[in-house]
């Protein structure tokens, strides 16, 4: 089996700590948490510890696609890292290691007072990957994911 590497990343203009929470909040996870257009969240279990389990449930063409893991690391607002297994990963555990990096506040062209708009880099690295079809569908939905997290805070 080889390791395959996924890395995605997202620049979103919010702080880190508003980011971090909304993967570890229930309610607001089920909100932007899709991996695609058709696909929806039918049901959001967190526990959000180390040791905790997650449990996303959701849906395609009325079929439901469990989605679980267990949390491994939480840093707030730094580092995220959790296992991740799925019908995508042929049932076997993945790892998932997303940071978030709050970037410097840009300056005005006319002023060299810093505007108030915070930017955190989220960097989300999967490993474990068997091969380029689970590397081509896991880009396509984390990409998804992390563009529907971008809209929450548009």
């Amino acid at each position: 089996m080889n390791n395959q590497v996924l890395r995605v990343e997202r620049k979103i203009n919010a702080d880190a700590k508003r980011l971090f929470r909304a993967w570890l909040n229930a309610e607001d996870f089920s909100r932007w948490f899709l991996s695609g257009e058709l696909i929806g969240i039918e049901s959001v279990t967190l526990d959000p510890r180390p040791g905790g389990k997650f449990l996303i449930n959701m849906s395609l063409n009325g079929e439901i696609l469990p989605h679980t893991g267990e949390y491994v690391k939480i840093e707030e607002p730094h580092t995220l890292i959790f296992t991740w297994r799925s019908h995508a990963t042929e049932n076997r555990d993945t790892l998932v290691t997303v940071t978030f990096t709050e970037l410097s506040n840009e300056k005005s062209e006319n002023s060299e007072v810093s505007l108030k708009h915070p930017t955190t880099l989220i960097t989300l690295v999967h490993e474990m990957l068997s091969d380029e079809i689970q590397i081509k569908n896991h880009n396509h939905g984390w990409t998804s994911i992390l563009e529907g997290l971008n809209k929450l805070f548009e």
